[in-house]
């Protein structure tokens, strides 16, 4: 068996490469916010050789990728491995198709680690199910976005926001869900995935809806409503496989993907087609988490 280990880059390693002077004052202005970063990326170092010596143990041949460099799984590659917290594990799951992927969390005083199968320190266990063939697995169904016509490479595992880039102006677009058709005024809409069902779109009065079922939950961001007019597109769950458009009545309109580093220009007249995805088999996921 072959993988590719997908490990997460600390913050105080971007910072010594990038602007060791803003690292030197932030030592000097808040020595906690220094130790918590030197902290974190020490966790990081340890989990990085933890795991590394239980594929050594358990016989899987890896190869070791800091997350930028992840680029996908190679074709004899039969698993990806992310080491990190549920940031990694969402940025490296936009390059995997149809490879199996298990994340280990690097730091779990400071990270939830959702996806994460174990923490880093107990990943030899995981790994010898895996070997074994007896490592409980979940299959997520994924978000495919078309944007003018064209698919981005990237599907959505977790939510989507669809809003203006200057949060102080106005998202103005039209949803077709079906044959009802709505224009809306509000501050964005979030649309996610039943595994990103606990996240942002819960906080803002969403559904908790089933792990592995194929759905697609959608609902409006401050609305901004008139009059008697009714709005029954303001929030709602379908199939994925029924589809939901959005096109653009805004110039500064962007569509985040599964957090912020993802963007997606959703300029006037711009159309957002959104639909079944690749599904993303995912090893170790307990599904009871996500009610902790």
């Amino acid at each position: 068996m072959k993988a590719v280990v997908v490990r997460k880059t600390p913050k105080l390693n971007v910072l010594v490469e990038s602007s060791p002077q803003r690292l030197e004052q932030l030592e000097a202005l808040d020595p906690r916010a220094y130790a918590a970063m030197t902290a974190a990326a020490e966790s990081q170092r340890v989990s990085n050789a933890a795991v590394a010596a239980a594929l050594d143990e358990v016989g899987i041949s890896a190869r070791h990728l800091d997350r930028a460099e992840f680029e996908g799984p190679a074709d004899d590659e039969d698993l990806v491995i992310t080491i990190g917290g549920d940031g990694t594990m969402l940025d490296a799951s936009h390059r995997v198709r149809d490879t199996p992927i298990v994340g280990f969390n690097s730091d779990p005083h400071r990270s939830v680690g959702y996806f994460c199968a174990a923490n880093a320190d107990r990943c030899l266990q995981v790994l010898q199910n895996v070997v074994a063939g007896t490592v409980a697995r979940k299959t997520l169904h994924r978000i495919g976005l078309v944007v003018d016509g064209v698919e981005h490479p990237y599907p959505c595992m977790n939510d989507l926001l669809v809003t203006n880039q200057n949060p102080a102006m106005m998202s103005r677009y039209v949803i077709s869900a079906g044959l009802r058709t709505e224009t809306h005024a509000s501050s964005g809409m979030w649309i996610s995935t039943p595994a990103g069902s606990t996240a942002g779109i819960r906080s803002a009065g969403g559904t908790v809806m089933p792990l592995e079922g194929c759905l697609i939950q959608y609902l409006v961001r401050e609305p901004y409503t008139t009059g008697d007019a009714r709005y029954p597109l303001l929030k709602g769950v379908r199939e994925l496989g029924e589809g939901l458009l959005l096109r653009s009545l805004m110039d500064g309109g962007t569509i985040y993907v599964d957090g912020p580093y993802i963007q997606i220009p959703f300029q006037l007249g711009s159309e957002l087609k959104l639909n079944q995805g690749p599904r993303l088999t995912v090893f170790g996921l307990d599904a009871g988490r996500r009610e902790r």
